[in-house]
């Protein structure tokens, strides 16, 4: 957690939302300067943590909520009630403060934080033994987020024959069946972890025009055959 920076007007500053998964977080970020980064310290509590975690935010760095000028929030995959809160709350407050919002995909958030790499792949922790997987070829993703079960990503996995990067919640946890294949490593610890700074950042540079009534969380389901995920 860096030191807080007053905030002057000079520049847009945006208040980053990430519900996505277990631990929630904030941050305000103004300019590639980080005024503060605030995560929830009990999981799956969004509903009662998240407005009160952002008046900290605010207030630490001697921020009203009326200087806020864009709202950048993390619209999934992941928690469908943690997404489902994170933009209920959220379109709340940027309507009564006529802010503009912004829905990034978590996926590409967390492809850009191993940016010299050229082959990533974003694993994100879904339920049971089902994880969100999505492919990138340098920056731009090679396919649409999927759902798979860790032995059919596994599988898929030990069929690549070329430096590789995994990142994400998920990557973590596919530190031991990896370990064969000596092409294929896990991100660092600080990358697979939840980060409302990276989606601040993200939303502030790829902002074009406000989503408010437009965006919609990211849900990727299973594929279903007979009633059963497959």
């Amino acid at each position: 957690m860096r030191t807080c920076v007053p905030y002057h007007l000079h520049s847009m500053l945006t208040l980053g939302v990430d519900t996505s998964e277990s631990l929630g977080g904030v941050a305000l970020y103004d300019e590639g300067r980080i005024a503060e980064t605030r995560m929830m310290d009990t999981p799956l509590s969004h509903a009662e943590c998240l407005f009160p975690l952002i008046e900290t935010i605010l207030e630490a760095c001697e921020v009203d909520k009326s200087q806020v000028e864009l709202v950048s929030i993390n619209q999934g995959p992941g928690s469908f009630t943690g997404l489902r809160i994170g933009l209920a709350a959220m379109k709340g407050f940027c309507q009564s403060l006529d802010v503009p919002l912004i829905g990034v995909d978590g996926t590409h958030v967390y492809r850009h934080l191993v940016e010299e790499h050229q082959r990533v792949c974003v694993v994100l922790s879904s339920r049971r033994d089902l994880y969100y997987v999505r492919w990138f070829g340098g920056s731009r993703p090679k396919g649409p987020t999927a759902v798979m079960r860790e032995a059919e990503l596994i599988e898929l996995l030990g069929q690549e024959n070329r430096e590789l990067v995994l990142v994400g919640s998920g990557a973590p946890r596919l530190a031991k069946q990896l370990r064969p294949w000596q092409h294929i490593r896990i991100a660092d610890e600080a990358s697979n972890q939840p980060s409302p700074l990276a989606v601040a950042q993200w939303g502030s540079r790829n902002y074009v025009a406000d989503q408010l009534y437009s965006v919609e969380p990211l849900y990727v389901e299973p594929l279903l055959i007979g009633g059963k995920a497959v």
